[in-house]
């Protein structure tokens, strides 16, 4: 198996893999899916009653701000609990091989306190201990919208888990792959047409055909090309070839981690479940 990075950045990763099948790529983007341990909130206490007092504009009364909204305090506790909370590795190695103990879970404790009327977003959500790498990545995310005389009070925790449990511990977004294409284009009347679709500089010359080899740039000559898809004399020219043990794959996640560590638990986790296959298969044959 060979493997070369091709882009990885904070929270976007693009890997190509070579001498491997199907099934080895799709296990990886399944545990990417499923089994990398991140934080999320999963206890949040609204509390009720009296949120303070203010004064109507028009009437000139004092009145009491109360701990309600338009929406069920269960959405509101779900749209909380599916906010990216940042898990770096120091939190991943120190608690991530505890996930179903609660004992051993971080102490990790969020605020939120509006006063309506306002939308209330996720960058109002603080952390109590005022760690900064602890705030929110995405602050614009609309929670709920206050009235005038609505108000709330949330304190809410955070804890390690997997996606297997619940899709608010899914830190990766849309793991794909795609088998690597190349592109030949034959010397023939659609071929101009095939050339400028793509840009004729992105091919490589080799003899009386034009040629991308480079799956990346074939896989997006491709994109370009689905404009001549209905042009007989355009697909005629050219030929796609894809490679079955040649494969590149990408991800993203949504800012809770940073893509590179969440390639390592992935790939950890993947070759910690085949072990336990193994030694459970072993055990019962």
């Amino acid at each position: 198996m060979k493997i070369k990075v091709l882009n990885m950045d904070d929270y976007y990763a693009q890997i190509e893999f070579k001498d491997v099948d199907y099934s080895f790529v799709n296990s990886v983007r399944r545990s990417l899916v499923s089994m990398v341990p991140c934080l999320a909130l999963h206890e949040i206490d609204f509390h009720m009653g009296s949120l303070g007092s203010y004064v109507d504009e028009e009437s000139g009364d004092e009145k009491e701000y109360e701990s309600i909204s338009a929406m069920f305090n269960e959405i509101i506790a779900h749209r909380l609990g599916m906010l990216p909370i940042p898990t770096d590795k120091k939190t991943v190695e120190a608690f991530g091989e505890s996930i179903d103990d609660d004992s051993k879970q971080p102490d990790i404790m969020y605020s939120l306190h509006k006063q309506g009327p306002c939308t209330v977003y996720s960058g109002d959500l603080e952390p109590v201990n005022g760690d900064d790498s602890l705030i929110i990545p995405e602050a614009n995310v609309p929670i709920v919208k206050l009235a005038e005389g609505q108000a709330i009070l949330v304190y809410a925790k955070a804890k390690m888990g997997v996606a297997s449990k619940h899709t608010k511990w899914q830190c990766a977004v849309a793991p794909r792959f795609y088998q690597a294409p190349t592109i030949t284009v034959s010397s023939g009347k659609g071929s101009k047409a095939v050339l400028n679709a793509v840009g004729k500089d992105k091919f490589t010359k080799k003899g009386s055909n034009h040629v991308i080899t480079n799956p990346v740039d074939a896989h997006q000559a491709l994109k370009d090309l689905e404009k001549l898809w209905n042009d007989e004399e355009a697909q005629k020219a050219m030929k796609v070839t894809t490679k079955t043990d040649h494969f590149i794959f990408e991800f993203e996640t949504n800012g809770a981690m940073k893509a590179d560590l969440a390639l390592q638990q992935a790939l950890k986790a993947f070759d910690t479940h085949c072990n336990e296959f193994a030694t459970s298969f072993n055990s019962a044959a």
